[in-house]
């Protein structure tokens, strides 16, 4: 039902090679030292996840593919793989997912892919290793990048993405997946924004004031919500999808300290983000309406058939059941 790492090595055999040095991204500083809970959040999940696959060194990105006979494929950052799971078993989809050469280099610190999602007819995946985004057919699994730069500039290391209706791609660009981080000298941008990709692939700036990791786009396309080391941040779009203001959403001490990293709007606009301790949702006021506690590190989670909610999870992915009378919790259609 899992596939390990040691099976993925065997399979895929000299084609991927962790970089020296390899760290999980910013989410690994949210661990706790103790179960964190808030009296009076209910938990929208039914009782206890369940574990569908481990053996990885840190899963990030996951996104449901298809209907009820679908699949759910997942990024394994520092280990370069794409991974699909059918609800029975766990194989390599694609790898290597971001940095193609051999060996990796130590200037990489995230060499794969990490946020992942459905758009322009494919697998949209923002590729920390090779510094861009790219498309990626499902059937024949070709990858083509479409954003590599703003103004001159490679992007620093593209973290995580989210598709507006009309085909536009939202990512957030912070420098987790270099070596030395902020300090890294393969830095071209002085600031880690919040970028837009136009349908015809133009790149816009959205935001250069903050230091980001997950986005979200509400329903009707006209929010943007990204994480800062401050909380949770909302840009208000345009009709034309470029930013008329920007507002805290949650701050990070009114959940304790917390802060996120990747996150999903549902269809009533709640946003259900990775944060210490669990799993956060928002309502789209601001208000925490829930709180699923789930031990370790908690990196996203994406919405699947028959309510279930799937979380990547350190090493692992888990899986859990949207309660039914829970307000929210099924995925944007567009």
């Amino acid at each position: 039902m899992e596939t390990s790492r040691r099976s993925f090595l065997r399979a895929a055999g000299s084609s991927l090679v962790l970089g020296a040095g390899s760290v999980r991204s910013a989410s690994a500083a949210q661990a706790p030292a103790a179960p964190v809970s808030f009296p009076g959040v209910p938990n929208p999940l039914e009782g206890s996840v369940d574990v569908i696959a481990t053996g990885y060194i840190w899963t990030e990105g996951p996104v449901w593919v298809g209907g009820e006979t679908g699949h759910l494929l997942f990024s394994d950052v520092p280990g370069n793989a794409i991974y699909s799971w059918d609800g029975k078993r766990t194989t390599v989809f694609l790898a290597p997912s971001g940095y193609q050469g051999f060996p990796i280099p130590a200037s990489l610190r995230e060499a794969g892919s990490n946020g992942l999602a459905l758009g322009r007819g494919g697998l949209l995946v923002a590729d920390s290793g090779t510094r861009a985004l790219a498309r990626v057919d499902l059937a024949t699994r070709q990858k083509a990048v479409f954003a590599e730069a703003y103004q001159g500039k490679r992007f620093n290391s593209p973290n995580d993405l989210v598709v507006a209706r009309n085909g536009a791609v939202y990512f957030t660009d912070p420098p987790y997946g270099l070596a030395g981080v902020q300090k890294s000298p393969l830095r071209e941008l002085t600031y880690t924004g919040v970028f837009r990709v136009s349908p015809d692939n133009q790149v816009h700036l959205i935001a250069d004031n903050l230091f980001p990791n997950g986005i979200a786009l509400s329903p009707d396309n006209r929010v943007l919500y990204a994480t800062d080391n401050s909380g949770w941040i909302a840009i208000d779009l345009d009709a034309s999808g470029l930013p008329a203001g920007q507002r805290p959403f949650v701050a990070s001490d009114k959940v304790g300290g917390a802060r996120g990293d990747g996150m999903k709007a549902d269809s009533a606009g709640n946003i259900w983000t990775s944060g210490r301790g669990g799993i956060y949702v928002f309502s789209p006021k601001g208000e925490h309406i829930g709180f699923a506690p789930i031990a370790g590190r908690v990196s996203n989670c994406a919405f699947g058939p028959g309510r279930s909610l799937y979380v990547t999870n350190d090493t692992q992915v888990v899986r859990g059941r949207i309660r039914a009378d829970f307000p929210g919790g099924s995925p944007i259609q567009h």
